[in-house]
């Protein structure tokens, strides 16, 4: 073999190792999403959605021309043609599956359950079919008109068919079992709320009665009273009333008792728990005027060092020195800057006024961005037109203290991060993203805070308020930042704050009334 013939015979062999590996990629992709159904069955009105899905999963396996699919009626047990895409092409369809049933073609495949291929002579091309079949039934038929030569398909697509037709059957079993579980738990409801009606009918009999035994017995004991000695019933009432009054006054004594120890309790603990929230508040602004601070740090230094080699090679003329005098200035008043929005971020107002909610957001990602973007994370902040009759600059003005709100925004912001870091590591996530919206009406301003960190699970989501409840590991929370920032918008700003999952992460929704 020459050289020649053997680098041709390399690239061939490296050509087919390609080819391969990129059908392979394609298999697994269909195989990891075979099973995902966009639509949870709960939210569905019909089962056109779970074919659809079928039929688009089907063209990201092998090309097609057109397809349709016939269900079985289960009451006639009859195949119904249901769903055709697209949907101009169902006559065609329907006449090329009128020929398969006269020949026996159409038995053979349902009861195959595999892919059955057959060449149309009216069409000129192949035919694909494929039952839709649990191990229970048959639920339905799946045709297919091939967009390509049937040599061309990789035998293991036809498997991935066969898997994707199994899984849309039970799609379609579970959908019907969901309606059926639907209308029986209807009939149960209608039930109760006849038995509920019964149980208040004999409720309002039995009320009747007691009241009729207790008028009977009052008149009995009013005929026996009649019969004891006056003074003797007196004296023992007073006594009765002297006893049940201390009895009360004791009582009283040691529910206010109670009453002022809880609400102490009650006090400290919030104080605590709001002095933890400050303090990991405050590491997390430490922490991004430490990321704010290095890179003019590290320029200082490259300057100073090359004042100290320019002064040993040449000696430090005054145009260079002032160069370098200005560069440092600069860098001073970022870092100036820096403090400045720092100050104003930590700054508690001892009084609660007026501050604009717009402001206090973009301070807190003046703060914070250099920091997230460097890992990756950016933020994007909008603000809706709604605001703008607030003036020129957007000023949206609430009551409360500026400085607990902005420590709410850092917050929110840091368990976005946190949620977002894991997945850019793994490489789930190519870029991190946090959106900040404000939006306006007459009577409140609506913040939201929207990531693409994964979203909360659903069953955790109603818990997530909850003091010392945490999903994070013990060093990296302490679980009372949500239960905090929700005391301070509900208790101080007479708002509401609540939390949600949109299509990539979690969204946290502030409402605050505007200020008049």
């Amino acid at each position: 073999m020459t050289e020649k013939d053997h680098m041709e015979y390399i690239e061939a062999k490296a050509e087919y190792l390609q080819n391969e590996k990129n059908t392979t990629i394609k298999v697994l992709e269909a195989i990891c999403s075979a099973r995902n159904l966009n639509t949870s069955l709960n939210k569905l009105d019909n089962y056109e959605v779970i074919l659809e899905n079928a039929f688009n999963k089907l063209l990201a396996l092998v090309r097609l021309k057109n397809g349709g699919f016939f269900l079985v009626d289960e009451h006639s047990s009859n195949f119904t043609p249901t769903r055709f895409f697209p949907e101009e092409d169902k006559e065609l369809l329907l006449a090329e599956t009128d020929k398969l049933i006269i020949d026996g073609t159409f038995a053979m495949a349902v009861k195959s359950g595999k892919t059955t291929i057959i060449k149309s002579k009216t069409l000129n091309s192949h035919i694909l079919l494929h039952s839709v079949s649990t191990i229970s039934r048959t639920r339905g038929l799946f045709i297919g008109q091939l967009n390509t030569p049937k040599e061309e398909i990789p035998d293991a697509v036809f498997y991935l068919i066969t898997i994707l037709m199994n899984e849309t059957a039970h799609q379609l079993e579970s959908f019907e079992l969901y309606n059926r579980n639907k209308e029986t738990n209807r009939m149960l409801s209608e039930s109760v709320k006849k038995l509920e009606g019964s149980e208040q009918q004999l409720k309002n009999f039995n009320e009747k009665l007691e009241a009729e035994v207790y008028n009977r017995t009052k008149e009995l004991k009013a005929t026996n009273d009649l019969l004891e000695n006056e003074i003797s019933e007196r004296k023992k009432i007073e006594k009765l009333l002297v006893q049940q009054k201390k009895a009360l006054q004791e009582l009283n004594e040691t529910l206010e008792n109670r009453v002022v120890i809880e609400t102490e309790n009650r006090r400290k603990s919030e104080r605590i728990l709001h002095e933890q929230s400050k303090l990991a508040a405050m590491g997390q602004m430490m922490k991004a005027v430490s990321h704010q601070w290095r890179q003019p740090l590290n320029a200082l230094g490259m300057i100073i060092q090359d004042m100290v080699d320019e002064h040993d090679e040449k000696g430090i003329s005054g145009e260079y020195l002032q160069d370098s005098v200005n560069k440092c200035l600069k860098l001073v008043m970022h870092m100036s800057s820096t403090i400045d929005d720092f100050s104003t971020l930590v700054r508690s107002d001892s009084e609660k006024d007026s501050f604009n909610l717009a402001t206090a957001i973009q301070e807190v990602i003046s703060l914070v961005e250099v920091q997230y973007n460097r890992l990756g994370i950016f933020l994007e902040s909008e603000i809706s037109g709604e605001c703008s009759q607030y003036g020129n600059l957007p000023r949206v003005l609430v009551r409360g203290d500026s400085g607990m709100f902005k420590q709410i925004i850092m917050n929110l912001l840091a368990n976005s991060k946190d949620a977002i870091l894991p997945r850019l590591e793994s490489g789930r996530s190519e870029k991190g993203l946090i959106r900040i919206s404000l939006k306006c009406d007459e009577q409140k301003a609506v913040v939201d805070i929207e990531d693409n960190g994964g979203g909360i699970p659903e069953d955790i989501i109603d818990r997530v308020f909850e003091p010392y409840f945490t999903t994070k590991m013990h060093d990296k929370g302490t679980g009372i930042g949500l239960y905090i920032s929700r005391l301070v918008v509900q208790e101080h700003m007479h708002g509401e704050i609540t939390a949600g999952n949109s299509i990539n992460g979690a969204v946290l929704t502030l409402h605050i009334p505007i200020s008049s």
